[in-house]
């Protein structure tokens, strides 16, 4: 019974409140007032800026590949050399293969922990040459022995 007439009481109070709405009015975009040629100059600054954080990032990552790579090639040194102390049994074949396995899938896992290369920045578009007007057509002069009327 309670609930009925807390339901009752809420739908009431509901009829006399305003519903919500949002202002719809969009809010306009700033424009540039800069001509295309100033505005040409400001992207090639803001690019010139992104190309030089872009390399400083790219030689990081390709600093921690080589670091990657040549871990590598030492994990694969020690398990040659340990199976070589070993003797040329089929223990030690087995053994370094595990190690060459085990080292392959560390150099996978620190490759996939190092994420995707840096993606360079897009230059700016140059703009248009503002187009010459063109001038009236040249009569054709590939026939110039030619007249307007043929000959018989």
């Amino acid at each position: 019974m309670r609930k009925i007439a807390l339901t009752a009481a809420l739908l009431s109070l509901s009829i006399f409140v305003p519903p919500a709405s949002a202002d719809v009015t969009p809010t306009p975009t700033p424009t540039s007032t800069l001509s295309p040629a100033a505005q040409y100059v400001l992207d090639l600054e803001k690019y010139r800026e992104d190309f030089k954080s872009y390399k400083i990032a790219r030689t990081i990552y390709d600093r921690q590949l080589v670091a990657i790579a040549i871990e590598f090639s030492r994990a694969l040194d020690r398990a040659t050399r340990d199976a070589k102390l070993v003797g040329k049994s089929a223990a030690s074949k087995a053994y370094l293969s595990v190690a060459r396995a085990q080292a392959a899938t560390a150099r996978d896992q620190a490759v996939a922990a190092l994420g995707e290369p840096p993606v360079p920045p897009v230059p700016p578009v140059a703009p248009l040459p503002p187009q010459k007007q063109q001038k009236s057509e040249k009569p054709d002069t590939s026939n110039k022995f030619k007249g307007p009327n043929p000959r018989p």
